[in-house]
């Protein structure tokens, strides 16, 4: 099977697919950013299907149904902090990368041949878009045969352009 890993940049509360990834609360309550979105949408339905899953650390990830979204399911995975490339930095990187391997093994697993990503970690908890992509791409390229697409949904236009030079870089 080839399979097509996009890039692509707007809305991604517009996209369709199987699965979208929601950057999470290790309790799955209302975050922050692209989370306040999707809760917004799927409001209460949403919340009492967080509210019977089990605490979901760094790096791991759990699934709900999507309420008011245009995808099946919900991947919600809790990213790390980025700190500025100190003496954590590694550990952040690695648990970034479990990140995207838990829900790709995830989805899988419940048969979702789609599945659409933010920029991980590139949000709220500051990873540079450099990093972010690579360590991203790092994980998406050798596992994408096992996907129909899987799609990357950049914010701006200028994020968008970073991860395309990485891919370019790195995983042409």
């Amino acid at each position: 099977m080839v399979t097509v890993i996009k890039l692509t940049s707007g809305d991604i509360l517009t996209f369709r697919a199987g699965a979208l990834v929601c950057p999470a609360h290790k309790h799955l309550i209302r975050g922050r950013g692209l989370s306040a979105q999707i809760f917004d949408r799927g409001g209460e339905a949403l919340e009492a299907a967080c509210a019977g899953q089990l605490e979901c650390a760094v790096g791991e990830a759990r699934l709900t149904r999507a309420y008011g979204l245009p995808v099946t399911y919900l991947i919600h995975t809790v990213t790390p902090q980025w700190s500025s490339g100190d003496q954590w930095g590694a550990r952040a990187l690695a648990q970034l990368g479990q990140c995207y391997e838990s829900v790709l093994d995830l989805a899988a697993s419940k048969g979702i041949r789609t599945v659409l990503f933010p920029a991980l970690g590139a949000g709220t908890n500051r990873f540079p878009h450099s990093i972010a992509s690579h360590r991203a791409l790092e994980v998406l390229v050798p596992r994408g045969q096992d996907f129909e697409q899987l799609t990357v949904c950049l914010h701006t236009p200028a994020a968008l352009a970073e991860w395309r030079r990485v891919e370019r870089q790195f995983y042409s």
